[in-house]
């Protein structure tokens, strides 16, 4: 029987107080694409076996939700760590919001194996054993994500990767009891693997895993064209091209490198994802997902420029997951992350990507079409001077006719129109709205 949110919170906080902390720290987390060989080619991983992930889709029919260690920890955590976090989405009231998914990125694991290939973990870091950690997130009604890398090595060290091991590791994953696994591509990319190819593979692992076990697949290849030289790698094989395969195979896929490192997160490199992210609206749709990367609140950014990625984000039909220490959360991020309204256009059911209307210097229109006839309109301000921004109904594809409703989700209000849509945004805002029409 499920434990009531509150006490649970109280069960959580209470076992993570009393867990030892004292956990070697793991190698640290190199910045993506630090020292990886220019070529990438196909992948010679053994065929898993059985192909096809029937029902895969049906694991994300609106872009996940969660909490992810890697802004927040690097790659130094522990079962406490993760406790306590689980502890704070539920008192702080954001798994009632829909942020269910507790995701160990890079750090979870140093690349120890035993005789026979088998994960080896480090028990000072998980005294109780992941089993044990899966089966307590899903009694405080969360659900658990874990990460691995498509080469040999991960983001994080040498032997972090599940090369030559997909099908065991995805085994031992679904043994365990986790939703989800995220696979990188720093060892992919020193291995010279494909990434359609790479991923391909891990997808069939999964259909065959055993226990059989559904995990939502998040694609994680972060590589820019020309990153390491000309053409190496080319666009085929980077983040840029992923929505090509992404769809296929796995529930979401990176459309650019991260927006920055662990406490250093800037507002141009989420500007430059959210256009990356924009380049394949079709791509995305229910059950799979375009990715620009966590949410970065307390990273970096202005509280008005992190209010900004989570409404471009929404606009988008991006997964939120946040990436902070949320013991520590500021008071703004938390309210920001809280917002229903905006949560609520980023989880519409017609699962549609939102698209850049118009541009006018700094000043930009972004519209995405809701399931009940509406709009989500994004006035966005990418400037550093307060700047007035217009559109009008019609030009939204508003059917014509009557009066129309804005509703500022942000400020909570609502204003009657005649057909314009206007607002002044602050330098590195954005006036997130919601426009309907009158009966």
């Amino acid at each position: 029987m499920a434990i009531a949110g509150s006490r649970l919170a109280r069960v959580l906080a209470a076992l993570a107080a009393g867990l030892a902390l004292a956990v070697p720290a793991p190698a640290s987390a190199r910045a993506h694409g630090r020292g990886v060989p220019p070529r990438v080619h196909a992948s010679r991983e053994g065929s898993a076996r059985a192909a096809g992930l029937s029902g895969a889709g049906a694991l994300a029919l609106r872009p996940y939700m969660g909490w992810d260690t890697y802004f927040a920890f690097g790659g130094a955590y522990s079962e406490a760590t993760v406790l306590r976090q689980a502890s704070e989405l539920i008192s702080l009231g954001l798994r009632r919001k829909g942020f269910r998914y507790v995701w160990l990125d890079v750090g979870w694991w140093q690349g120890a194996r035993g005789a026979g290939g088998q994960i080896s973990i480090n028990r000072r870091q998980w005294p109780h054993g992941l089993a044990w950690l899966a089966r307590t997130l899903h009694a405080a009604g969360l659900r658990a994500g874990i990460y691995t890398d498509a080469g040999r090595n991960g983001c994080g060290g040498a032997g972090e990767g599940s090369a030559g091991h997909y099908q065991q590791d995805v085994d031992t994953f679904a043994a365990w009891g986790f939703d989800a696994v995220k696979v990188d591509f720093c060892g992919g990319a020193e291995d010279q693997l494909i990434p359609a190819a790479a991923y391909a593979v891990f997808h069939a692992a999964i259909a065959a895993s055993v226990p059989r076990r559904p995990m939502l697949l998040s694609i994680c290849n972060f590589l820019q064209p020309g990153q390491y030289a000309e053409g190496r790698p080319g666009l085929g094989d980077s983040a840029f091209s992923s929505y090509m395969f992404g769809p296929s195979v796995g529930n979401s896929w990176r459309t650019n490198t991260d927006v920055g490192l662990p406490h250093h997160v800037s507002f141009s490199n989420v500007l430059r994802n959210m256009d990356a992210d924009a380049a394949a609206p079709q791509a995305a749709g229910p059950g799979h997902w375009n990715d620009p990367d966590y949410l970065a609140p307390d990273q970096g950014m202005s509280a008005a420029q992190f209010r900004t990625q989570l409404s471009m984000w929404s606009i988008l039909a991006a997964p939120l997951m946040i990436s902070d220490d949320l013991s520590r959360i500021t008071r703004a991020s938390r309210a920001a992350v809280s917002n229903g309204e905006v949560i609520a256009i980023d989880q519409d059911p017609a699962g549609v990507q939102g698209t850049l209307l118009s541009t006018s210097g700094e000043r930009q229109v972004w519209v995405k079409p809701l399931s009940d006839g509406s709009r989500a309109v994004a006035l966005l301000n990418r400037g550093s001077a307060r700047a007035p921004i217009s559109t009008s109904a019609a030009a939204i594809g508003m059917p014509p006719g009557g009066g129309y409703v804005l509703r500022n989700v942000w400020a909570h209000t609502t204003r009657p129109s005649r057909g314009t849509i206007s607002a002044e945004a602050a330098g590195d805002s954005t006036v997130l709205l919601r426009v309907s029409q009158t009966a």
